[in-house]
């Protein structure tokens, strides 16, 4: 059970592996040949087919459950939602729904029939969503009124008075110019200059909300280890003894993202010259690379296992899982912080 990592996959021996052939992840009750996860959210049952259905994130942080019928909307545990829709246990909609809360990590609403996101099958990231450079437009905003000389408080209050979009720099600059006085040769660099940190800033946001439902993965190893440790027949087996060392360890790429996330918004807020933004520019994008490197060797295996039943899933396919974890969390260069 769990081996230990081999040495070739010591990355204070070399750079991180190639993360899309690294270690495959088989999502339990997969057949062999099966595609997982599927395009769509294709139900077979027919009432998770109705018109009008839907799954939302709660602001609680839980599933919502929209019925078309009256308006109605059910707060649903994913962990025991197929209970709720009597889905059996490892079918193909078990799976299914269990996929439900790492796609609304990507989207708003998910409807029966609805494409995979993109980040679920391995696709290239999608544009900046326009929210997360809203947010870094506004941090930038906060910072120009608070620490910048004339050009740049007069572009903070322009961009106030400003729509917010992909044109607001343009717009800003604009009016600095033609109703501030402000020379076209001094205001048009530093606005393309500050346009360029908010985008990097931006995807360093972007990359954070994609990253896989740590969390939930952590409560369901919780939940594994201790249904093992329960079940008189597995005391002490390698397997529950495996899950037990995985427990405490797996909450780390979540802390991991959590830091790179942190250092990237101090970085917004130290105090460097806007004029010459460059290396807070390179900061910046380090920082996405590190989330993304981060997402791109958790996001299938975070979804994996939340495809757990403990009471019914092969022990095989734990195991497997189990090895998948401590392959990825012995990978010391993917949780670094950086100096």
């Amino acid at each position: 059970m769990p081996e230990p990592p081999t040495p070739s996959l010591d990355p204070l021996a070399g750079p991180l592996p190639d993360p899309r052939g690294f270690d495959p992840v088989r999502f339990p009750g997969t057949t062999e040949g099966e595609t997982w996860p599927p395009p769509a959210f294709d139900f077979q049952a027919s009432w998770l087919r109705e018109a009008g259905l839907a799954f939302e994130r709660d602001p609680g942080g839980g599933i919502g459950l929209v019925r078309p019928y009256g308006h109605m909307r059910m707060l649903a545990d994913i962990d025991t939602a197929h209970l709720l829709l009597d889905i059996a246990p490892g079918s193909r909609d078990f799976r299914l729904l269990r996929l439900v809360p790492a796609a609304l990590r990507c989207v708003e609403r998910i409807r029966p029939g609805d494409r995979m996101p993109g980040a679920l099958l391995d696709e290239d990231p999608e544009p900046i969503p326009d929210q997360h450079l809203e947010a870094a437009t506004a941090e930038l905003v906060k910072r120009l009124a608070a620490t910048a000389g004339e050009e740049g408080e007069a572009l903070a209050e322009a961009m106030h008075r400003s729509p917010p979009g992909p044109g607001m720099f343009e717009t800003a600059i604009a009016r600095c110019i033609t109703q501030g006085g402000f020379p076209m040769g001094t205001m048009a660099p530093l606005g393309r200059r500050l346009q360029l940190l908010a985008n990097a800033h931006a995807r360093v946001l972007a990359a954070a909300a994609m990253q896989p439902d740590y969390a939930a993965m952590e409560r369901m190893v919780a939940r594994t280890r201790d249904a093992l440790g329960n079940d008189r027949r597995w005391v002490g087996d390698l397997l529950t003894r495996a899950m037990e060392g995985l427990a405490p360890s797996i909450a780390r790429p979540r802390r991991a993202a959590e830091g790179f996330l942190a250092l990237a918004e101090a970085a917004m807020r130290r105090p460097v010259p806007l004029e010459a933004p460059t290396r807070l520019i390179r900061e910046q994008l380090g920082l996405r690379d590190r989330l993304l490197d981060l997402s791109v060797f958790w996001q299938r295996l975070a979804a994996a296992w939340l495809a757990v039943d403990p009471a019914t899933t092969d022990r095989r396919e734990i195991e497997a899982l189990a090895r998948n974890a401590l392959r990825r969390l012995a990978l010391e260069a993917l949780y670094r912080m950086p100096d």
